[in-house]
């Protein structure tokens, strides 16, 4: 089982846009997925909930957990509740459970997304420890270079501590940008010319049709209108490059 972690410590990046889109898609191609929602806020919760298991995100922290995939379906959702909250209070032995438990549940699912907090707690760092991908969505409007370093320090210091050097980091991925903004385009010239070799292949253009599809509970390629299936070409594009650099560095490419 291959797990990815959209990891920001920022809010209002599109975490959670993207990880639920990322689920529909695999889904899509008949893999089996697990969704765990890490972020006590439980909006990818509230967009997937008709996908919920029985095993709540919170519970996967506790030893011994085995979460099982929903009969009948690609998606299994282990969702969020107000329970999270304490565990970046708790023993900080519950960081490597996590872990643990997805590997309990490996021969179950081909691939597990996690929709991570604007924080860096103890969940935070219990995904990034369970991770084999972490990508990283990022908002040109008001990112800076100096939050970029702190974003990989962040990254490169729990994959030392935890010995997860096998973490294969996806990138940094523009989001909800604005490409009739001359102050976000200037900021991604900056971006990929002092970090580039950190920047995603990829953006995700601002568009209506997300909120849309959030509120739907639907991937936006779903819906009808004309700029909602832009949207859908667009992150359908990102979403299958993603997938190819998890299948590509799963095989040591």
């Amino acid at each position: 089982m291959k797990t990815i972690v959209i990891n920001n410590q920022k809010g209002g990046v599109g975490k959670t846009t993207l990880a639920v889109h990322l689920a529909w898609f695999m889904a899509e191609t008949n893999l089996r997925v697990l969704v765990i929602d890490v972020d006590a806020q439980s909006n990818a919760s509230d967009t997937l909930r008709q996908y919920a298991g029985s095993t709540l995100a919170a519970d996967l922290f506790k030893p011994g957990i085995r979460i099982a995939p929903r009969e009948g379906e690609g998606l299994t959702l282990a969702p969020a509740d107000s329970s999270l909250t304490d565990l970046d209070r708790s023993n900080a032995a519950a960081i490597t459970t996590l872990q643990e438990n997805l590997a309990i549940a490996s021969d179950q699912f081909d691939a597990c997304v996690i929709d991570t907090p604007p924080s860096l707690g103890l969940r935070s760092v219990g995904c990034l420890v369970a991770a084999s991908h972490v990508l990283a969505p990022i908002y040109l409007e008001d990112y800076s270079i100096k939050g970029v370093k702190g974003l990989m320090q962040t990254f490169i210091g729990v994959q030392r501590r935890y010995g997860r050097q096998d973490t294969k980091f996806l990138g940094l991925l523009p989001s909800n940008f604005n490409t009739k903004s001359p102050r976000q385009r200037t900021h991604l010239e900056q971006l990929l010319r002092e970090a580039g070799k950190y920047v995603f292949p990829g953006q995700i253009v601002a568009r209506d049709g997300y909120a849309e599809a959030v509120a739907e509970r639907l991937p936006v390629w779903k819906l009808k209108r004309r700029s909602a299936q832009e949207a859908g070409r667009e992150i359908r594009d990102v979403l299958a490059k993603i997938v190819a650099q998890m299948d590509e560095t799963a095989h040591g490419a």
